[in-house]
């Protein structure tokens, strides 16, 4: 302001105009502090309290007197230190849960300095909370088991859990003997592999990778490795690794267990089945011959002991089966009336024998066209258990009903119940549910009384799942049972083929063919000879596969019948060396796999081989004579 007097009265004006404005524009500033919605304090260098604005006021109110002594005691240091050295004092106090910033700033004549406090509660109870947050994940993650890591694209790792570190740790504990370090060298490459995969792919991978510590010990882990964002925003991996040792181990034996158990439920289904189609190769030869009805009697109880025999045998392998998850279908085009009717006469015919009266409502009454594709054989099996169930367990004069009912349809598929039901000795409430477990009877005398495996229901139960329907019972004791399922199957078209009828005894499709069997088991060789001589097949015999090889390499057959577990050479190897052969002709000769390998998956290995059919032991006539009517008839239109 200058300090001279004004000339004029204008002048005089304008300084107190100017003077005015400027003592509006100081009210202003001086009410600023006391607008600051912060407390604001200013202190003598001795902590005289030289000004306190509305809040800071307000805030003494809210401590009390004893906290604002300590906050000043505290606040009157800082404000002695900023004088002294002439700059700014930042600090942070906490009183009665609340948390404040202070700053203590200097007058510019170092008479005074302006304390400015910030309230940070919120944002330092955040702070702690995210700070806990933290330490509890990191607690958890250090207490799992599993390795929890994060590597950058370098292959560094910018993160690892306790278990990581402990693993690596491991890893790098004594320096390993040369073969050692090369496999881990190998598994490092390995890992460097799968990360780049993970951030080339941006997909997440899952695999079992190795682990070689230095003492040679292997041990495996089951990782899962997926594209992880970094803050910086470059593509980190993030893997977790699980050690999977004994898992692996477990499951190694456990598959050594079942292919054991495979192993030996084929060797005893070989060694069972190979007798039996001698036995019941000559009972059927037998029955054929003049004999006294005593003797028919005998020879259909041998027949019939056989079957039966042969029906545990296949009860016991489709156990196996289902239990493996190996029972697999085969859907083809088939008319589901005409197949059940025909599959369920020969138990029709011992209801009868029985003295009961059975009822059928078969499936074309309710569905004029009941052509569909699926496994007819396994369609008629559950049929035929529940029908043979309900025949075995209903006394003389009792009634049992069957029948097949169309459901729902569409264009596409068509949707279809059975239903068997009988009046015989029921099934106690509580006893409903063990009957469908393995080799399990309702009762303890119940396998003496009636006979059976106590396989049928558990395997038609698995059927029927398997083919998406559900087995339901309805029984009540004494009074008889009633079993059902549904299933909806892909319709096939409406006009399928029906089947020749072929009379044995009375056919000559067969005559004058020449057929090499190669059998080692003299019985069986038996059974094959009297059959095929009787439809008038000329038969050449060798009792191992090399004999069968030199045979089949000097001389020109219409088929080969092969047996599989052969001395010297077994069947899928002469199979392959007759295949191998320079002549086409003979080279090409349909070859029949005669074995007692009942498995399907062996079934699918001979044809692998270059076989042309399988056909399990113990066979029926007619599905041998059916097999060589297809085969020559076969070469015959070719050539």
């Amino acid at each position: 302001m200058p300090t001279e007097l004004p000339a004029t009265l204008a002048e005089a004006h304008a300084r107190i105009r100017h003077l005015e404005q400027t003592l509006v524009e100081q009210k202003m500033l001086l009410r600023m502090p006391a607008q600051n919605p912060n407390p604001v304090y200013c202190l003598a260098p001795d902590g005289r309290l030289l000004y306190a604005n509305p809040a800071a006021l307000r805030l003494s109110q809210e401590l009390g007197p004893e906290a604002m002594d300590e906050l000043r005691h505290q606040a009157v240091g800082w404000v002695q230190k900023a004088l002294a050295i002439g700059s700014e004092q930042q600090h942070e106090v906490s009183s009665q849960n609340r948390y404040f910033t202070l700053c203590a700033v200097p007058g510019p004549d170092k008479l005074s300095a302006t304390l400015y406090i910030v309230e940070v509660t919120e944002r330092v109870k955040a702070e702690r909370e995210r700070a806990a947050q933290q330490a509890f994940t990191e607690q958890v993650l250090s207490s799992l088991p599993s390795m929890v890591y994060v590597r950058d694209p370098a292959g560094r790792y910018v993160y690892a859990n306790q278990a990581t570190h402990d693993a690596l740790a491991k890893l790098s504990a004594t320096k390993p003997v040369p073969a050692v370090a090369e496999q881990q060298a190998l598994n490092m490459a390995s890992y460097a592999a799968t990360d780049a995969q993970v951030l080339s792919t941006g997909q997440e991978l899952a695999l079992e990778q190795q682990l070689m510590l230095p003492s040679g010990e292997e041990r495996w882990v089951h990782t899962v490795k997926r594209p992880l964002t970094w803050a910086n925003g470059v593509p980190h991996v993030l893997g977790v690794s699980t050690d999977i040792t004994e898992l692996k181990q477990a499951r190694e034996e456990a598959e050594a267990a079942a292919q054991a158990r495979a192993n030996f439920l084929a060797n005893m289904s070989h060694e069972i089945r190979t007798p039996l189609n001698g036995v019941l190769g000559i009972a059927g030869q037998l029955a054929k011959t003049s004999l006294s009805p005593r003797q028919q009697e005998l020879v259909g109880i041998i027949r019939s002991s056989g079957k039966h025999l042969l029906e545990v045998i296949n009860d016991v392998l489709d156990m196996a089966k289902i239990t493996s998850g190996k029972l697999e279908m085969s859907p083809e085009p088939f008319d589901l009336c005409e197949s059940m009717f025909q599959a369920s006469q020969p138990l029709a015919l011992q209801a009868a024998e029985k003295g009961l009266h059975l009822s059928v409502s078969r499936l074309n009454e309710t569905c004029p066209h009941p052509q569909v594709i699926g496994d007819a054989f396994r369609i008629n099996q559950i049929m035929l258990n529940l029908l043979s169930n309900a025949v075995k367990f209903t006394p003389a004069g009792g009634s049992i009903h069957a029948g097949a009912y169309q459901v729902a349809e569409t264009e596409d598929f068509l949707t279809i119940e059975c239903r068997v039901s009988d009046t015989g000795v029921g099934i106690a409430p509580d006893k409903q549910e063990r009957i469908f477990e393995s080799f399990t009877q309702a009762y303890a005398d119940t396998t003496r009384q009636f006979g059976g495996t106590g396989l049928g229901l558990t395997i038609s139960r698995a059927l029927v799942e398997q083919m998406g329907g559900q087995l339901q019972l309805q029984s009540e004791l004494g009074k008889g049972s009633t079993f059902s399922f549904q299933l909806t199957l892909p319709r096939a078209g409406r006009l399928l083929p029906v089947p020749e009828e072929h009379e044995l005894a009375a056919t000559q499709q067969l005559q004058g063919k020449r057929v090499l069997l190669v059998e080692d088991n003299d019985i069986n060789r038996l059974v094959a000879r009297m059959l095929l001589e009787e439809w008038g097949v000329e038969l050449d015999e060798a009792e191992d596969g090399p004999a069968g090889v030199a045979a089949a390499s000097q001389h020109r057959y219409d088929a080969v019948l092969m047996d599989i577990q052969l001395p010297g050479m077994n069947g899928v190897e002469a199979t392959a060396v007759i295949r191998a052969l320079p002549d086409p002709q003979l080279a090409q000769v349909p070859i029949v796999a005669l074995t007692a390998n009942a498995f399907e998956e062996d079934a699918q290995q001979y044809l692998a081989a270059g076989m042309n059919a399988c056909i399990s032991k113990p066979f029926e006539e007619e599905v041998l004579f059916r097999t060589l009517v297809s085969l020559l008839g076969t070469v015959d239109s070719n050539s």
